[in-house]
């Protein structure tokens, strides 16, 4: 699959932007490198920008950590009120629909937080999932499970150790499909969230300067539709994964 460059990158050193490993189509390591909808754009937005970017797949929790080392920056990142704090937040870069995915056999077709009141929901270790769910899970509204990734929270739904699992739509699909529970798992009609991923920069980080280049080179590239090219071309492989 090939992508459109406009301008060859003319920095001389690479920035690192970290990714999920394990979130695909939107990000994941293959082999020894980071694939998925969030690489191919950062590549195509940082080539744009004449900055040359090295997009490296970690644990999604050791990506955090990093940001917050200012060891490099990250993508595909919601934003909230405490990482606005400590992060300095680019152009939104993609829209994720937020999905809560159950067994068919109790499914309910939930469409907010207060459907889950009183379940075990399967989450990601070191997400946010936007402001409202984060404080619907403070609250007790419902009680996290934690997982690695979506594959281990679908195995622990198959398994009924959790009651619903919240996923981004694309990507919950890619494992219901992927794990043979296509007859057995069922997702919510309409979104529970939309959340804007971003590149976020921490703001210690002497890289903030570069944010107004990124900035211009996502909105380009927005506007002549190359990045929703780029995300439809990814997702359309999704099945490969």
């Amino acid at each position: 699959m090939a992508f459109a460059v406009l301008m060859p990158a003319t920095q001389s050193h690479a920035e690192t932007i970290y990714v999920d490993e394990a979130n695909p189509p939107f990000m994941y390591r293959a082999g020894n490198e980071a694939a998925g909808i969030y690489p191919a754009l950062i590549r195509a937005i940082f080539r744009h920008a004449c900055i040359n970017v090295d997009v490296v797949a970690v644990p999604w929790k050791r990506a955090i950590e990093n940001l917050d080392a200012n060891k490099g920056g990250v993508a595909g990142i919601y934003k909230n009120l405490e990482r606005q704090k400590k992060y300095v937040f680019s152009e939104p870069i993609h829209v994720e629909q937020l999905m809560l995915y159950q067994r068919q056999s109790t499914f309910n077709n939930p469409t907010d937080i207060d459907a889950l009141r009183g379940q075990t929901v399967g989450v990601i270790r070191g997400w946010s999932y936007g402001d409202q769910i984060d404080d619907a899970r403070k609250r007790g509204v419902f009680s996290a499970s934690e997982a690695t990734g979506d594959e281990q929270n679908f195995q622990m739904l198959a398994l009924g150790r959790v009651d619903t699992v919240i996923a981004i739509g694309e990507a919950g699909d890619v494992w219901v499909k992927r794990l043979g529970l296509s007859d057995k798992v069922v997702r919510s009609k309409t979104p529970i969230r939309e959340n804007p991923t971003y590149i976020v920069f921490n703001r210690a980080s002497s890289t903030i300067s570069t944010v107004t280049m990124i900035n211009r080179s996502i909105e380009e590239l927005r506007e002549n539709g190359t990045l929703q090219r780029i995300a439809q071309e990814v997702l359309q492989g999704a099945s490969n994964y």
